[in-house]
């Protein structure tokens, strides 16, 4: 490395999700990650110093990899695509961060031959990294580090043309395939031969929870966290039952589902907090047995939640500003206090909140890193996990006394998630003692007995005692096994092991902290506030291209720009439709939670009108620009909601039209130009969820409104006067899930612009109005409304060239106009103007004066209630498909228009006459059938995003 590596931390992992180096949002449990970009590393600083210790050494390597990969080139950063398992892998692998959970996973999934072809694995999820660092493992054993180095080298050399088989061929000598075989039988080397003498849960008990109605390994659900009301009949427990993690209660005899106490999808909070997978406890009982808190986490913090087991519904959010990171919930005999784990000022430790006064107070008061609590049945003493070095221990603590602790557990091994027994002169407990694997333990607290109850390949958890039946203890426990998590009810039987207590380890009589093997000090005369603004090329630049139905193209190219702590930011965006080209600049500073913003725009576009001549119809392009300066604010009430204010100076130039030619008949245009200030505010939501097909539950909108006092104007300011003008839009769309993996997609928008200088809008075509024309409406108002089904069709299409995967389909309903300030309408065939239908047959070319010897405007009228059917209103319905080609969203859609009707002056009469046939009849404007309606199938393609 010849280059400095930034380290940028955070005092904890909530502040670490604020950080503005990844402008995503960061979920909880990822723990840090590295950048090619500056070649940064970001973490949070309040995991243990063990677990921090193999978190750093995992990132630096990604920053060994960025090196010796991408060779400093941003270029190569982007354009590559190295698999995940070699990054993650590696990094694992060097960092050492695997321990007995991640064990228990990849030797599960071994033991059920689920081992992938490790050459083609390109997902990255959990299993990506445990694969990952099994194959360098099986690399280093039998190559040793000069294989791993030539892996590296070879790979390096085909970075850009993604091809892992010929670096795999060039650096070992071995196929693919073959690679892939000797990796799997490394891994069946290592952990069937504990098949062979392990026993299964079903060995010691019954599944309670309710079972999966799936074979398929990859889509069972898991239930997990299992709480036991007072009286023991029922469980709260968590489960992936429903999709999404939701709590719930379920009989302890036959795991029926009573409730689920967070069905459905709510903004009141983001999603049920749990630690199972890191051997926490999630869920707690009051003691009357009709209440179950946990936390969970909403905005930045995570908020202590009780709802009503046996009615549903949410009684209390509560707060814990003092504390973050609040985990395993246990609720005190006395139904006073709740105890919990948590993050203070940098220090984990056991907390109890009074549920009375809202006052936290400590319970631990030391340096180590406290968990699990759990509360004695007289409510005088708490068990508890202590993390010492790389294991955890249990420990007691006098509720009221910090001082007065007692280790139970000793060793090397991991005790995790103890209880007491219901009489408390016991503690169950699970513990990895056995090879690494968690089991099922106790401890006698008089005579120090450990018995192990279970010895089962997978993993045994979250042990709690039942009352007794019969004389009986009986046992409710989580067990992993073939990829899931269930639950299961046992009566102990003989142990497997007993540990006499003169037999069992004991620490040093003074613990220690975990001490890494290097340490750093830093020099307080090096310390100096970072104030150096250098920007960087933040991302690759993106580049997306639609096409509308007509042929017109669309581009977008952006560029973003970042310091090295990502708050100052500048954004480039160069678009295009058709040849009409447009430019966007912006700043923005994101230090704190009022952002603000300066920009700078050139924008034109067009607006398409149609006309009829000899018979053909003509579309030209009318012109508008938009160029201007100015400033932007913004503050967000919360993670969905914010507002904003704007205010800047622009020019604009316009074509308006005005009147028809009384000689082409062809509607005609005035250009004008002005110059104004603009002030404006804008209010925005979103609260959409997402899948791998984009946006699945929720709804998002953006309002925008704007005020402008035109300055001066030129041009054909005596058939146009400029003056005043307001805007207003309104961008609605709302996302319902209707199966796993389909959904309703309703989206409203609507544009106003009001005054003297008015902007004109235009829409049509793509998915806004589809079975019409690109931009075939405009006005000074628009709006339209599309309602969507979409649904999977099929997923994966495979050719010689390649497979098309997620190809899903759609049936479409969208209605929508345009309009003008005062009623008046502009029909894209016939124009402005009223035309005549000359003794029964419409004549375009035909257009009726008033009086004055003017001609008469359309006037808008949505509906046509008198023919019951559209008036001057458009919609069409149809059904549709497309997937993803690269970035590119290739659509088909097949669209039939509603019928509409025109309006015509249907009398008997000589236009050229003035006012002869506006004055033989008043009631001579009439609606007649649309004649340019298209009456089959209307066919489009189309690039472009759906909504």
């Amino acid at each position: 490395i010849k280059f400095r590596i930034p380290l940028i931390y955070y005092k904890t992992h909530v502040e670490f999700e604020q950080t503005n180096t990844l402008l995503d949002f960061i979920p909880e449990f990822v723990g840090a990650f590295a950048l090619p970009i500056e070649n940064r590393m970001v973490l949070p600083m309040d995991s243990p110093p063990d677990k921090k210790y193999s978190l750093i050494g995992h990132e630096l390597t990604h920053i060994f990899e960025y090196s010796i990969l991408y060779q400093e080139s941003l270029s190569r950063a982007f354009r590559s695509n190295v698999p995940n398992w070699i990054m993650e892998g590696l990094a694992s692998h060097l960092g050492r961060d695997e321990d007995n959970f991640d064990r228990m996973i990849i030797r599960d999934a071994v033991v059920n031959g689920l081992i992938p072809p490790i050459s083609r694995l390109q997902t990255l999820n959990f299993l990506t990294y445990r694969y990952g660092q099994a194959a360098f493992d099986f690399i280093e054993e039998h190559y040793g580090s000069e294989g791993i180095r030539n892996l590296l080298w070879e790979f390096r050399k085909s970075l850009l043309a993604n091809n892992i088989a010929k670096p795999i061929k060039d650096a070992f000598g071995l196929e693919a395939n073959e690679f892939d075989r000797q990796f799997k039988k490394f891994l069946q080397k290592k952990y069937l031969p504990a098949l062979l003498d392990k026993k299964e849960a079903e060995d010691y008990g019954k599944e309670i929870a309710a079972k999966n109605r799936r074979s398929d390994y990859d889509e069972g659900y898991v239930t997990f966290s299992p709480a036991l009301s007072p009286s023991g009949e029922l469980i709260a427990a968590m489960t992936t039952r429903y999709e999404d993690i939701d709590v719930v209660i379920i009989s302890a005899k036959d795991g029926k589902v009573f409730h689920n106490l967070t069905k459905g999808f709510t903004n009141q909070f983001e999603y049920p907090v749990y630690g199972a997978f890191q051997g926490k406890k999630d869920l707690t009982w009051s003691p009357e047995g009709d209440r179950v808190a946990f936390f969970a986490r909403r905005e930045n913090e995570r908020a202590l939640l009780i709802y009503d087991a046996v009615r549903g519904g949410l009684e209390k959010m509560i707060s814990i500003p003092s504390v973050d990171d609040e985990l395993s919930p246990a609720w005190s005999p006395d139904g006073k206090t709740i105890a919990f784990e948590g993050n203070a000022g940098g220090q984990v430790d056991l907390f109890a909140y009074d549920l009375d006064s809202g006052a936290v107070r400590n319970l631990t008061q030391d340096e180590f890193y406290d968990g699990n609590p759990a509360w004695s049945p007289d409510g005088t003493q708490i068990l508890y996990n202590r993390r010492i070095n790389s294991s955890e221990k249990i420990f007691m603590v006098d509720a009221h006394d910090p001082s007065r602790k007692v280790q139970l557990t000793f060793g090397d091994s991991s005790d995790i998630q103890p209880s007491f027994s219901r009489d408390g002169k016991k503690v169950w407990y699970s513990s990895d003692a056995n090879g690494g694997i968690f089991n099922l333990y106790s401890i006698d607290l008089q005579s120090g007995e450990i018995r192990r109850q279970t010895d089962i390949l997978g993993g045994v958890f979250t042990p709690l005692e039942l009352p007794d039946e019969n004389g009986k203890a009986a046992l409710v426990y989580t067990y992993y096994g073939g990829g899931r998590f269930r639950l299961f009810r046992t009566t102990p039987g003989e142990p497997e092991s007993i540990i006499r207590p003169a037999e069992q380890a004991r620490e040093p009589a003074e613990i220690q902290p975990f001490q890494p093997p290097l340490q750093l000090s830093l020099d307080d005369d090096k310390r100096k506030k970072y104030d150096k603004l250098r920007f960087h090329v933040e991302s690759a630049p993106s580049v997306l291209v639609g096409v509308a139905d007509d042929g017109t193209v669309l581009s977008n190219a952006q560029i973003l720009m970042s310091d090295l702590l990502g708050d100052h930011r500048m954004f480039f965006s160069f678009q295009s439709v058709s040849t009409f080209s447009n430019f966007y600049y912006s700043y923005f500073n994101l230090k704190h939670r009022w952002n603000w913003s300066t920009f700078a725009t050139d924008y034109r576009d067009f607006y398409i009108v149609q006309a009829l001549s000899s018979g053909a119809t003509l579309r030209s392009r009318q012109f508008s620009r938009f160029t201007g300066a100015g400033a932007e604010i913004a503050y967000p009430f919360n993670r969905y909601y914010r507002i904003g204010a704007s205010a800047g100076y622009f020019d604009r130039s316009i074509d308006r039209p005005f009147g028809v030619n009384s000689v082409t008949f062809q509607t005609e245009f005035a250009s004008l130009s002005e110059s104004f200030p603009q002030v404006g505010w804008n209010l925005s939501g979103d609260t959409t969820r997402y899948k791998e097909f984009g946006p699945y539950h929720g709804q998002r909108f953006e309002l925008d409104q704007d005020w402008a006092p035109t300055l001066s104007a030129s041009g054909d300011t005596d058939l146009f006067h400029s003056g005043t003008f307001v805007n207003t839009s309104l961008d609605y769309r709302l996302y319902r899930r209707a199966t796993s993996r389909s959904l309703l997609a309703l989206r409203l928008v609507g544009a106003v612009s009001s005054g003297r200088g008015y902007n004109i809008y235009s829409m049509g075509g793509l998915n806004q109005l589809r079975g019409y024309d690109f931009r075939e409406f405009f006005g000074s108002r628009v709006s339209f409304m599309n309602l969507e089904y979409r649904f999977p069709l099929v997923d994966a299409l495979a050719f010689p060239f390649g497979v098309i995967r997620d190809l899903r389909g759609f049936l479409f309903l969208d209605v929508g106009s345009a309009w003008f300030a005062g009623g008046d309408f502009y029909d894209p065939r016939l124009g402005f103007q009223v035309t005549g239908a000359i003794n029964g047959g419409l004549d375009p070319n035909t257009v009726i004066l008033d009086t004055f010897n003017n001609p008469v405007n359309r006037r808008y009228k949505f509906w046509d209630s008198k023919n019951g059917k559209l008036g001057d209103g458009r919609a069409s319905y149809g059904f549709g498909w497309g997937f993803y080609l690269g970035p590119f969203q290739l659509t088909w859609s097949f669209a039939k228009q509603f019928p509409n009707t025109v309006e015509v002056c249907n009398t008997v009469c000589d236009p050229t006459i003035p006012g002869d046939c506006y004055t033989a009849n008043p009631c001579s404007l009439t609606r007649v059938d649309d004649p340019f309606r298209k009456g089959g199938t209307v066919s489009q393609f189309y690039i472009a995003r759906e909504f």
